[in-house]
Formats: C-alpha cells, sequence, structure tokens
C-alpha cells in the first residue's frame, strides 16, 4: 500500500515536470517564429512531451514479473500457492516474513505475496519452472517453541 502512495507521488511529480517543460518549449516557438507556424510548432512540442510523458510513466509503472503467474487457493488452515519462477532450481527458494510469502528466483526475480494469516512452510516442490507450496497456519504454540 505504501508502495501505491509513493508510486502516485512519483507520477505526480514527473506530469508536473512535463507539463513545466511543455509550456517552457510552447513560449520558446512562439517567440522564434510568429504566426501559424509557431503555433502549429508549439502544439506539436505540447504533444510529444504529452507523448513522452506517458510513455515514461507506462515503463516506470508495470514490472516485467507481474506476467508470471501465481494463484493461491486457501481452504481453512492451508493456503496452497502455484507460482511460475525463472529458474534455475539453485536459485529458487522462499522466504515467510510474518503475513508475506516472498518468492525469489534467478534473472533477479522476486515477488513478495500478502497471505491471509501467518504461516509455515510444510511442502515444497520446484519443477519445470514452477512452483508449488503447501503452507499451514502458524498457530501460537509454533510461535514459542
Amino acid at each position: 500500500m505504501q508502495q501505491n502512495r509513493n508510486q502516485g507521488r512519483f507520477s505526480g511529480f514527473w506530469i508536473l515536470m512535463m507539463l513545466l517543460i511543455a509550456v517552457a518549449a510552447a513560449s520558446f516557438f512562439i517567440r522564434l517564429s510568429p504566426g501559424i507556424l509557431g503555433l502549429a510548432l508549439a502544439a506539436m512540442a505540447v504533444l510529444l512531451t504529452l507523448y513522452w510523458a506517458r510513455a515514461v510513466k507506462t515503463s516506470l509503472g508495470s514490472s516485467a514479473w507481474d506476467d508470471y503467474l501465481l494463484e493461491l487457493r486457501q481452504e481453512g488452515d492451508v493456503v496452497d500457492v502455484t507460482a511460475q519462477v525463472p529458474g534455475p532450481e539453485t536459485k529458487v527458494r522462499v522466504e515467510l516474513l510474518g503475513r508475506k510469502l516472498i518468492l525469489i528466483g534467478g534473472m533477479g526475480f522476486r515477488r513478495t505475496v500478502k497471505l491471509p494469516f501467518e504461516a509455515m512452510l510444510r511442502e515444497l516442490r520446484y519443477v519445470n519452472g514452477i512452483l508449488t507450496a503447501r503452507l499451514v497456519k502458524r498457530t501460537a504454540s509454533a510461535t514459542t517453541g
């Protein structure tokens, strides 16, 4: 949630910067060549700046790892996770931090998944790029001892 707020502030900053650049470019072109040609050039500069700002926002906003499939199934106190994780197998691992499951793989892959409860890893398999994990709800006795 905090990351989404920071992204909103970051994209707002870039939009403001692009608008300022567009206004500066428009005023430069209007002074440089008065008349209809100057207005046409200024309009083109503004449109190109807006297009560029949108392209930058799109490239910064998406993650290549979002294309990898992930499925969570909860049945009572058990959560089954099936996920595509790039290998090699020696680089693939799972970390549990509170209610977060962190999937780590090759090529810098790292994905965090929020769980409905704190869990312990019961079973883990990795075959042909597919990670399958079975998590069980952590009980009070399991946390203390």
